[in-house]
């Protein structure tokens, strides 16, 4: 028989000054998350308090409304679309009897199922032993003050917690050491690419379309509709038609990289940044969107957010609004005034793809040209 997946509930913290539909776009992204971890979602919650409880994060009588509710829904596990310490974690699942995750910590189980190559595996294994390391505090809270006495200072739990500490603290010290020898094989990799094929990096929103576009570009690449659905990142040919000088065949390594996403955990923002530095290295970006979702504006602030935080604020790039074949006319046109220099294009029947070889060669080898930025990249 099939394995049954585990039922989950959300929830989400929501203050005076959150809007309605702010938390409820977080709860829906929270819920695909779920999904892409293999989890069944059957119910979510918006918990209203001016105030944050520093023991639980959420209001008691709260928390205790919304585990009744789950259970009653078969749920064994809440979600939380906030970040939350390790004390509060362990309070809520002692107040509620039920697992509890954050979405960091679910964000990491997604990417820690995802990984395939030693890199990605390691970068994982990074972010997740940061992410526990300010956590351990009170995991052994059942072994304090066992040894007791004049002159003796706290007791076996403690002592415990150090060496939790120490050991993942080494462990720690080593990942870095292998994603620093790691880095320097993809540098010496990279410099052995032939100078005239230039770089080309698709960044942007998880699941907006990049790897849709790297195969409309190389013929290359498996899209799949799911969040994080690219970890690991895949660099492929494209062809940019024939130099009319020389009669030389153009082409340029366009590289598929791991998406981006409101409240990415820093833990990853910095473990992944030897995967990211196909981004940093690249001489243009493609920044692919979702035309057709209704978040595009904050999709694309979160993508250049992110582009800053990693070092890739100043990167020549062109935006590519994506799946514009679920878009009306009127709304094309909207978004071709508010994005006067994007390309609009339909990966799965190539609409537009043509306009972004033709970006790429008058772009390649030479200095990008002046534009005027988007708001969404200052």
């Amino acid at each position: 028989m099939p394995e049954l997946s585990t039922r989950c509930f959300l929830i989400a913290h929501q203050g005076p000054q959150d809007r309605d539909y702010d938390i409820e776009v977080h709860l829906a992204e929270l819920e695909e998350l779920a999904r892409a971890c293999d989890l069944e979602p059957v119910g979510r919650e918006r918990l209203k308090r001016a105030t944050l409880e520093s023991r639980t994060f959420y209001g008691k009588g709260q928390i205790e409304a919304v585990a009744g509710k789950a259970r009653n829904l078969g749920a064994t596990l809440l979600l939380c679309d906030n970040e939350l310490s390790g004390s509060q974690v362990r309070n809520l699942e002692k107040a509620t009897g039920m697992g509890v995750l954050d979405r960091t910590g679910l964000i990491l189980a997604i990417f820690e199922q995802r990984a395939q190559t030693r890199e990605a595996k390691a970068q994982v294994e990074l972010a997740r032993y940061e992410y526990e390391l300010p956590r351990l505090k009170g995991a052994w809270t059942h072994l304090e003050r066992q040894v007791g006495g004049v002159g003796v200072r706290g007791g076996a739990g403690e002592t415990q917690i150090e060496v939790d500490r120490r050991m993942t603290r080494v462990r720690i010290s080593q990942l870095k050491k292998e994603l620093e020898h790691l880095q320097r094989v993809r540098r010496t990799q990279g410099m052995g690419r032939s100078p005239k094929l230039p770089r080309v990096a698709l960044v942007g929103y998880t699941n907006a379309g990049k790897t849709s576009i790297l195969k409309a570009l190389t013929g290359e690449g498996e899209p799949r509709d799911m969040l994080f659905a690219t970890l690991d990142t895949t660099t492929r040919k494209a062809w940019l038609g024939v130099d009319l000088e020389t009669g030389e065949p153009r082409q340029a390594l366009v590289s598929d990289t791991v998406g981006f996403i409101r409240k990415l955990p820093h833990q990853l923002v910095a473990a992944f940044r030897s995967t990211l530095g196909e981004v940093r290295t690249a001489e243009a970006l493609l920044v692919v969107a979702d035309a057709a979702s209704p978040d595009l504006e904050e999709h694309l602030k979160v993508v250049g957010t992110t582009l800053k935080e990693i070092g890739c604020g100043d990167h020549a790039r062109l935006l590519v609004l994506n799946q514009v074949d679920r878009l009306t006319r009127p709304r094309r046109l909207d978004l071709k005034r508010a994005h006067p220099e994007a390309v609009l294009t339909c990966a799965l029947n190539r609409d537009g793809v043509e306009e972004i070889r033709e970006w790429l060669r008058e772009l390649i080898p030479g200095p990008p040209p002046a534009r005027t930025l988007e708001d969404w990249e200052k």
